[in-house]
């Protein structure tokens, strides 16, 4: 039987078109949210997280990253469409081969791709959430 040990969630905003945030050109990245959670022996984390991006223009190349502490346990490359248009880009990533403990959980993103022809705005919904199961 599955056990649930903790959930944790963090939101900069549940909306669309709410914020208007630059995307950092790599190798600096933009911090998006984090959270702590407490795993166990044997246990795994279900990560998932939603982010609405805008292109300014070009096709911008944006490289999505999750780090459990300090090391980065899960990476998405994906290139945003056409200048104007909106994406919302959803990832969902299962966290396993941990110690026991309270680790924090931190989502960020940067452009891989910089250029005077390539840049992307979040403009939300940005959400970040994990599950922990043993």
């Amino acid at each position: 039987m599955t056990q649930i040990i903790d959930f944790s969630k963090s939101t900069i905003t549940s909306f669309s078109q709410s914020i208007a945030i630059p995307v950092l050109a790599s190798p600096s990245s933009n911090t998006l949210t984090q959270f702590g959670m407490a795993t166990a022996l044997g246990g795994s984390v279900l990560l998932n997280a939603s982010v609405g991006v805008q292109t300014v223009f070009g096709t911008p190349d944006l490289l999505f990253t999750i780090l459990r502490g300090a090391a980065p346990v899960f990476t998405l490359r994906t290139t945003v469409p056409g200048a104007g248009l909106f994406d919302l880009i959803s990832l969902s990533y299962v966290d396993t081969g941990f110690a026991a403990g309270y680790f924090a959980y931190t989502l960020t993103v940067s452009l891989v791709n910089s250029s005077a022809s390539n840049a992307a705005n979040l403009i939300g919904p940005v959400d970040f959430s994990g599950l922990s199961l043993v």
